[in-house]
């Protein structure tokens, strides 16, 4: 309270302090050096360095359970992966467009064992070109049917018919979306 003795004269601060004295609900401060937090603020920073202290401590044991992991090791095994599953989509993709175009060529050519014949194109010799086109179907398909000539029908439908075996509700194969496909299949 000294310093209020520059402020009011030693006359008038004598009488403040005579006042003052003995009274403990009113304390003089000096804010004007900055000491002096209200209550309130005070424990709004409390809050906020208690908030701090306790994600601190959250982020200390998350850090804790990569310690001694190698990050950018995860991170290639990761891309590693993502591109081993990329390629394995891609490769079954291709081969259940060939297994379809097998299916449709021998809906084509009606057969008596249509799945001993179907064991017998190799898929690997098929091509899919960039229009979506195959190569190498036809000509195994032909090589078959000159060498199991007894395993095909032979009949032509009568005129305005179907080819024998395929309903005229069928859709094409090659035009099917993989569940069509599927159902078709287990049909057959």
């Amino acid at each position: 309270m000294e310093f209020l003795k520059e402020f009011l004269g030693d006359d008038l601060y004598s009488q403040v302090e005579a006042k003052l004295k003995g009274n403990d609900n009113v304390k003089i401060v000096n804010l004007a050096s900055g000491e002096y937090v209200s209550k309130s603020k005070y424990d709004d920073k409390e809050e906020e360095l208690k908030t701090a202290n306790k994600q601190l401590v959250t982020l200390s044991e998350t850090v804790k359970k990569f310690e001694g992991e190698d990050i950018e090791g995860l991170k290639k095994q990761l891309t590693d992966s993502q591109e081993k599953y990329d390629n394995d989509i891609s490769a079954l993709q291709t081969t259940m467009k060939k297994m379809a175009a097998v299916d449709a060529w021998l809906d084509a050519h009606p057969s008596k064992h249509r799945n001993l014949l179907k064991s017998q194109f190799d898929l690997e010799k098929i091509e899919i070109e960039k229009d979506g086109t195959l190569k190498g179907l036809d000509e195994q398909g032909t090589t078959l049917a000159e060498t199991y000539k007894d395993m095909f029908f032979t009949e032509q439908p009568q005129a305005g018919g179907m080819p024998q075996g395929v309903n005229p509700k069928t859709k094409d194969p090659g035009q099917m979306t993989m569940d069509e496909y599927k159902a078709w299949r287990a049909n057959k």
